[in-house]
């Protein structure tokens, strides 16, 4: 049975491939997090992650450091995400734009729930008015 987050990594793997970005998969200590590097326009994602259920927003949030250009290696995730200008919370706001296009698509505005997104993609709570403020833009084009 295929499901809603197989839909999701079909999303974001199509994303990253239009973009020219290598996304691969290893099994790798269950606390090891996923990286990116730019220069190699490549994602690593750790299979054997502790919490699969942040598999999509891990990987949105890897995606959007490559499309963004963030330099080298980016390994920073028990740095602080909620410094606006910090580049982990400026990847986690284009992990909720890349994945919001997916939520909304083919939905009307009164059966989207910005609560319902965060709890399905795992989003971290400060990003709250982050994902309120992107449905809103989504509904508005």
């Amino acid at each position: 049975m295929y499901t809603y987050m197989e839909d999701a990594l079909d999303y974001l793997t199509d994303y990253a491939s239009k973009h020219h970005i290598r996304i691969m998969w290893a099994s790798l200590s269950p606390i090891t997090p996923p990286g990116s590097n730019f220069e190699y326009r490549s994602v690593v994602m750790n299979s054997n992650w502790h919490n699969p259920r942040e598999f999509m927003f891990q990987l949105a949030h890897e995606i959007s450091h490559v499309i963004h250009g963030d330099k080298g290696d980016v390994y920073y995730y028990h740095a602080c995400f909620t410094g606006k200008e910090s580049v982990e919370y400026k990847a986690n706001v284009g992990a909720v734009k890349l994945l919001i296009p997916f939520y909304c698509q083919d939905t009307d505005i009164q059966c989207v729930n910005s609560a319902n997104f965060m709890e399905a993609f795992h989003v971290p709570h400060y990003l709250s008015s982050v994902v309120s403020e992107e449905i809103k833009k989504y509904y508005a084009k």
